[in-house]
């Protein structure tokens, strides 16, 4: 990992569908490094996944974080348990004042209501449940993961 490498990284963020040939201009080096270069990030594991982002408010859904406080057993129980509920998109396990924190997708704050006091309070071993329903993401620096990162240095293949 090199400092080209995080451009192409930060360039793929804002946009994953970005061409080869115009990630090389902007670099300055050819479409077949460019090329070697991506399929060597996703061989070492840099690049999981190309995802998109639907404008989930158009489609009719709000999100919230849900932390929860776990004692008196594992997480693997209660994330499992977790599972069952379609809603949730993602669990967290975090240091902090929760054990875990769900991203969740609601169609409405009583849906939300409902999952948390009839599903999520019953699993066994949670003890305390908080909510935070995300109003708006205000983007401060997107690239903070590639501004911090520190380049390797790695022998170029070209």
């Amino acid at each position: 990992m090199d400092s080209t490498d995080l451009e192409i990284l930060r360039m793929l963020r804002k946009n994953a569908r970005e061409g080869l040939g115009a990630i090389a201009d902007r670099l300055g080096v050819s479409k077949a490094t460019i090329s070697r270069r991506i399929s060597r990030l996703e061989e070492d594991g840099y690049v999981n996944a190309y995802t998109m982002q639907a404008n989930t408010t158009k489609i009719g859904l709000m999100r919230a974080l849900i932390g929860l406080q776990i004692v008196g057993g594992p997480l693997t129980t209660v994330i499992e348990e977790l599972r069952r509920f379609p809603g949730i998109q993602y669990v967290y396990k975090v240091f902090g004042d929760h054990s875990l924190i769900c991203e969740v997708y609601s169609s409405s704050v009583d849906s939300l209501y409902d999952l948390i006091q009839d599903k999520i309070v019953n699993i066994p071993n949670v003890q305390r449940v908080e909510v935070d329903i995300l109003i708006e993401r205000i983007p401060i620096n997107e690239d903070a993961m590639f501004d911090l990162a520190i380049p390797m240095t790695v022998k170029e293949e070209e």
